[in-house]
């Protein structure tokens, strides 16, 4: 009996310093896993600080682009009002609909028609007056006879002979 206690005794005593180092173990992979997890959050936290940073430059850029560009559209010159309602440039009080608008664009280059040579003039002479194409003359008709079937006396019926 007492080498069974002993045995018991042994196997416990095993069991607790298995459990012991799988403790010891976990609590290592727990540290570790933290660690990874806080500094994954510390490199979001400074990705996310770079791009607000990204952000707030192009807002700050943008500002500064739309001011320089408010500042040159004042001093351009308006286009001329050559529209409807402004005649050479001065309001009538209502819109005339005669006139068109201004043209956005105009060819420098102006329109051309293409020279087409005239026709010849010895291929004309050179048919007789006389002769006509094939398809225009007239064809030779055939006579009409009216003739009725042997089997019905009553009905006639046109053919060609």
């Amino acid at each position: 009996m007492s080498k069974e206690m002993a045995e018991k005794a042994t196997r416990e005593l095993e069991k607790m310093q298995l459990q012991e180092k799988a403790d010891i173990k976990y609590k290592e992979w727990l540290k570790k896993k933290r660690a990874e997890e806080a500094e994954k959050k510390k490199k979001e936290k400074e990705k996310e600080r770079e791009r607000e940073a990204e952000l707030q430059e192009k807002r700050t850029r943008s500002e500064k682009i739309f001011k320089e560009w408010l500042q040159n559209a004042r001093n351009k010159p308006q286009p001329a009002l050559n529209g409807y309602g402004f005649p050479h440039g001065k309001s009538t009080g209502f819109a005339d609909r005669n006139l068109y608008p201004a043209p956005a664009y105009c060819n420098p280059i102006p329109w051309k028609p293409i020279h087409v040579p005239p026709p010849q003039e010895d291929s004309v002479l050179t048919m007789k007056k006389n002769k006509r194409p094939v398809s225009c003359q007239p064809h030779a008709s055939l006579p009409m006879v009216i003739s009725k079937p042997k089997n019905n006396p009553c009905v006639g019926s046109l053919r060609k002979r």
